[in-house]
């Protein structure tokens, strides 16, 4: 018998402070011609793409709008004509320095701002509400407001058994420089603010076209060299923690391990390549995800 192939797709619940109130958000929804729904902004992936990409692409491409993600929210599965099909959600909010407009096109021609419970009552499938439930169960404990901080292991470098040179000059292989373009089409997604890299050259090679992408230079930083004592790492971490925007520090897997521990997470041996997004507020670590 055949595997039916799953159709994968990736969107987004957007939303924005309500004016006027203190905690209260208004959500993007948006109506389908073809379909006559009302549904969150949602498409399917293209071929090698990351999810994160497609959620931002499809958002923009339906509603006008650039988005940064925050907190993943819960896979939604269902099936349609073609077979079984996954859309993977994220928490989103609006990029201030890209605003757009809404255009009506083919496949969305109305948005609307509503509060939740206004969106309730306008969704249209009974999957779509549960996200809602979802995503209010996120807005109630704050996590919506989530800070993050990337904590990634440099792409695939040359062996340290055959490479002739000093150890910081390590390049990175064809494989590890093609990682690091898939990490910035990935990473981008969450609109990162400061990127901190170890001074060897695989970690300094492994964000560069991440620093390309969004238009922010690499910070070097020493705390994160592969022997640095705990309590440098320890008050990298708190740094990037404590202050607004995405953080990336990338580094190596000795260090790594540290940065885990004074995040309050359980170690994670991370191949190269590897990282992990860290959403926490005040603090505490309400999410997480590892990124292949």
């Amino acid at each position: 018998m055949t595997r039916e192939r799953t159709i994968v797709a990736a969107g987004g619940v957007v939303w924005r402070p309500r004016p006027g109130t203190r905690n209260g958000v208004e959500l993007l929804v948006a109506h389908r011609p073809r379909y006559d729904d009302w549904t969150f902004p949602k498409g399917k992936r293209d071929d090698g793409e990351p999810v994160q990409r497609t959620a931002v692409r499809e958002i923009e491409e339906e509603t006008g709008l650039r988005v940064h993600l925050g907190v993943p929210l819960p896979a939604v599965r269902y099936r349609v004509g073609a077979g079984p099909k996954i859309v993977h959600y994220w928490s989103a909010r609006p990029d201030p320095e890209s605003p757009g407009a809404f255009v009506p096109n083919k496949e969305v021609d109305e948005v609307r701002w509503l509060r939740p419970r206004e969106v309730r009552d306008l969704l249209t499938y009974t999957h779509d509400r549960d996200l809602l439930a979802a995503f209010r169960g996120r807005r109630d404990a704050g996590h919506h407001k989530a800070r993050s901080l990337v904590v990634l292991r440099h792409g695939k470098a040359a062996s340290a058994g055959r490479w002739r040179g000093a150890d910081h000059d390590r390049p990175l292989t064809d494989l590890g420089l093609s990682q690091a373009e898939g990490l910035a089409l990935t990473l981008s997604q969450y609109g990162p603010a400061r990127m901190l890299a170890s001074p060897a050259l695989r970690c300094r090679q492994t964000l560069a076209p991440l620093a390309d992408s969004v238009g922010h230079p690499v910070a070097i930083d020493r705390r994160l060299v592969e022997d640095a004592p705990a309590t440098a790492v320890a008050a990298v971490v708190r740094e990037a923690m404590a202050r607004r925007g995405l953080a990336v520090l990338c580094s190596h897997l000795p260090t790594l391990m540290i940065a885990f521990d004074a995040i309050g997470l359980k170690p994670l041996d991370l191949a190269p390549g590897e990282g992990v997004v860290v959403h926490h507020r005040h603090g505490r670590v309400v999410s997480t995800e590892r990124l292949p």
